[in-house]
């Protein structure tokens, strides 16, 4: 095996972990709110149901996030950009999209990990006429970080790094649909946001929820055998 094969399988496996951590993560995530979807488009809800392992499994859940959507995938996007600089002038803008949505994706999850289970224990252990000041607390930090950083600024990044990719240097037709969706889907998500429909925007976002996690294993797997997934 040559080195660059051997770089390529390592890319892969990364990014295979990529997919399955972030699939670990909605899992958690399911568990802190006791499987009840409704929470994620309103996560203020959490804290009527709060148990002794909600502020532990959030923290998870934040931690898996950071690392599955975002960290893992660093490789993955300077691999790719190997291969776009010989196929597009727009290569730069493609590549800076995705580092962008990585780093700022990350930061808001990591800050998250830290702010959200200190304010469900605060919460939790608070009297009656504090907990509106935990509440609110809640409230903004999950309107900053998950209204604010997230869903409107990363995914229109996002949404630019992965159509880019798919339209310039994805190979296989089937993978090169899903990249164009997936990106579609995050661009779906800030629209709806910006205008301030929340059904688009949860339509959106469940699209780039479900296909990040796709997207990855599957480029994960076809790099780890070392099939041509760009051009």
């Amino acid at each position: 095996m040559t080195p660059q094969q051997n770089n390529q399988r390592i890319i892969g496996v990364l990014t295979l972990l990529s997919g399955l951590i972030s699939l670990g993560s909605m899992t958690v995530g399911l568990l802190a709110v006791d499987f009840n979807f409704d929470t994620f488009s309103n996560p203020v809800a959490i804290l009527s149901n709060l148990t002794s392992n909600t502020a532990l499994l959030i923290k998870w859940f934040m931690l898996t996030d950071m690392f599955g959507y975002y960290l893992l995938l660093l490789p993955i996007l300077f691999y790719a950009h190997s291969r776009l600089a010989s196929t597009t002038g727009w290569a730069p803008l493609i590549t800076s999209s995705g580092f962008a949505y990585i780093l700022i994706g990350a930061i808001g999850a990591a800050a998250l990990s830290a702010a959200w289970p200190a304010l469900m224990v605060s919460y939790q252990h608070a009297a009656p006429a504090d907990k509106e000041l935990y509440k609110a607390a809640f409230l903004l930090s999950n309107d900053l970080v998950v209204k604010g950083i997230w869903n409107v600024l990363e995914v229109w990044l996002a949404g630019i790094w992965w159509i880019g990719l798919g339209l310039c240097t994805i190979q296989s037709r089937p993978l090169k649909i899903i990249t164009i969706t997936l990106g579609a889907g995050c661009l779906l998500d800030g629209f709806g946001e910006a205008i301030g429909v929340p059904a688009v925007a949860e339509t959106g976002l469940n699209i780039y929820l479900l296909l990040a996690i796709v997207w990855a294993i599957w480029i994960g797997i076809k790099m780890i055998r070392r099939e041509y997934v760009f051009k």
